[in-house]
């Protein structure tokens, strides 16, 4: 496994532990059973708004930064610049998924900016 796609994978798990942060708090948020229900009419405020929409914000980034990745396992290609890229995007969506959740803006656009810089990178890295 390169290290880019080591990172690809910690950024999964990154968005499972979101995701699961995100569940135990929209049983605060709305109680157990319109959690445990169909959710068709749930909506989810403060924290646990702002971190489901942070998660799909996430899995957009993973949707754009793995066919990166992948391009560049197949052609065989990774150097110092695509790790960095890949541990600048981990670091920058978790900077971005805390602060969203938390509610501090400008940070949070920050980690926005940096982890598409970083996929650019990668893509601009397998031409």
């Amino acid at each position: 496994m390169t290290t880019e796609l080591f990172y690809l994978w910690m950024s999964g798990l990154v968005l499972i532990i979101a995701t699961l942060i995100q569940q135990l708090t929209s049983l605060f948020n709305v109680g157990l059973m319109p959690v445990l229900g169909s959710r068709e009419n749930v909506k989810f405020t403060g924290m646990t708004g702002r971190l489901e929409r942070a998660i799909l914000n996430s899995i957009i980034a993973m949707t754009l930064i793995t066919p990166a990745i992948v391009i560049l396992h197949l052609m065989e290609i990774t150097n110092a610049s695509t790790v960095l890229a890949v541990q600048i995007f981990l670091t920058a969506r978790i900077v971005y998924i805390i602060s969203y959740g938390i509610g501090i803006m400008g940070l949070r656009s920050a980690g926005w900016t940096a982890s598409l810089l970083s996929i650019l990178w990668l893509y601009y890295s397998a031409i």
